[in-house]
Order: structure tokens, then sequence, then C-alpha cells
């Protein structure tokens, strides 16, 4: 099946989710699209393609998948105000779509152990374990139920097998600091625990967090509509989707900015400077969803 096509999201456990993966269309005939770094609302477009084969569809929406999740949970975390490091085991092949998914959501770093390592230039690697050279930050594993014979001071301590439960992990937390003289307090969560509510239920008690799985969080899909221009204004917090341009807000005459729009020519943003671009979005965006109105 050979067509034009709009992809868009089509359900996101978080009211915005963000996205990242533009590379993937080079070589595609593009009409418009979403720039990395860029928090769209469901069911609004990602990309309007042209002469595309099903097959080739088919293959977009299981990469964009993971990569639109892990960004939209990095970038929610970040939202709420906590450090957010991703696993290099959580980061399959091939690894540098992984690195900027995590950096267009602004994260901290990606940690490394004994048994899991990537080399990247792209974002910082901080290494995991109590062996670590003079002078560096050193993170270490624990479950809730250690017993430290020896302990090795610490600047973070990363605390696995999680219990969402305030006064628990508060508990833990005093435990641990006392133990390791640590500064930051991180829970490891797993893909059952990525979700929305836990996230801002751990606000205020820990840190931040370790992504250690790839989290599913959203769906995506396609049909054979085209994708209108939507510009979104943050002051009203409004997403107007229209055929045409919009430059300023019909509401409140601010500057609208743009989410998906025609493009002479596709532009991937630099990964250096994705995290820059995320956290210059994320500060506009609000906890709730923008109003959408197709004007």
């Amino acid at each position: 099946m050979v067509g034009d096509m709009r992809l868009f999201v089509g359900w996101c456990g978080f009211p915005w989710c963000m996205f990242v993966g533009s590379w993937l269309f080079e070589g595609l005939e593009v009409v418009r699209y979403v720039r990395d770094a860029t928090p769209v609302v469901p069911p609004e477009p990602i990309v309007e393609l042209n002469n595309v084969s099903g097959d080739t569809l088919r293959q977009l929406l299981v990469r964009l998948r993971q990569l639109v999740s892990l960004v939209t949970v990095v970038a929610w975390a970040r939202r709420v105000g906590l450090r957010v490091f991703v696993h290099a085991s959580a980061m399959p092949d091939p690894v540098n779509d992984f690195v900027r998914a995590a950096l267009a959501g602004g994260a901290d770093g990606v940690l490394v152990d004994d048994f899991v390592s990537i080399s990247s230039d792209l974002i910082e690697v901080v290494h995991v374990g109590e062996k670590v050279s003079d002078g560096s930050v050193n993170y270490v594993v624990v479950g809730p139920d250690v017993q430290v014979q020896q302990p090795v001071r610490a600047y973070g301590v990363i605390l696995r097998d999680v219990v969402i439960n305030k006064e628990w992990l508060l508990r833990i937390r005093d435990k641990l600091r006392l133990t390791y003289g640590s500064k930051e307090f991180l829970a490891a969560l797993d893909n059952s625990l990525l979700r929305r509510e836990i996230i801002e239920e751990l606000q205020g008690v820990v840190d931040g967090i370790v992504v250690m799985e790839i989290p599913s969080v959203v769906s995506l899909d396609f049909d054979g509509h085209k994708a209108l221009n939507v510009f979104r204004c943050v002051n009203c917090y409004i997403d107007y989707e229209t055929e045409g341009e919009m430059r300023k807000c019909p509401r409140c005459g601010n500057r609208l900015r743009p989410v998906i729009r025609r493009w002479d020519k596709l532009t991937v943003i630099e990964p250096k400077v994705l995290r820059l671009k995320a956290n210059d979005e994320i500060k506009y965006m609000r906890l709730g969803a923008p109003k959408v109105i197709n004007y």
C-alpha cells in the first residue's frame, strides 16, 4: 500500500507526551512534522508523509513508540522536579537513538555498571558501584533490607525493589543517608512503576528516579488524513489546529509556538542541543493537557 499518511498519538498515559525521533523520517517525503523535544497532546499529529508504504509506517510505529515513551517519562519526571537517569541496560540497539530520546526529555545522564556499559560523548555517563577513581561521583545500588558492614561513602544511593508508600520510603531514605552519608536518594523504577501517579507520588520523597526499562506509555496510529498545522499559546494554554498559518493567539494576542507545521526541509536537532530545547519546552508545560481548538 502506498499513499499519503498522517501519524498521530492515539493514547498517552500522561496529559501530554514529548516527541522524539524525527531522524527516522530522513529519506521520506515529509509534509509536516513535529520537531524533537516538543510536547504533543493526543490525538494531535506528529508527522504527515507522502508516498509512503504501509510496511514503512509500521516499522516507524515500532521504533517511535519506544522512543516517545522513554522521552515522555523522562520529561514528566523532570517537569515535577525530579532528577532522571536512564540505566544503560534499558537501552537496546541502536543505543544512540535512546541516548537522543533521553536528552530530548532533559535526562541528567546514563548510569553504567560492571556488567553493562556504553560509551557516549553526547550525555553524561556515570558509573554505579563502589570502585571508582578518586574524585569521581559514585552511586551505589542497594535493596531496602540492606545490612551494611563496612559502608562506603557514596554521593548517591539507588534503591531497588521500591515500595510506593511515602512513609516507608522516607524511613528507608533516612536510614540510607545515615549509613552512606549520601546526598542523593534515587528510586529505580521498572516499566510497571513508570506511571504518572507513581512519579507524582515520589515528589518530595526521592531526589530522582532511574529508568530501568523502556516504558510503554503511548500508542501511535496512522490514517489517510492530512495533518493540520498546530500552534500553541503558552499563556492561554490552548493548541489551535488550522489549515493556515497563525502568528498570534486570537484570545490574548501573544505569539504562538508552532507544534506541527509545514517545513521546507527536515531539520534534525543536534543531539547536544536536544536537552537545552527540552528544558525550554518543559518550563512552559503544565501538569494538565492544553485545550485543543479547531480554528
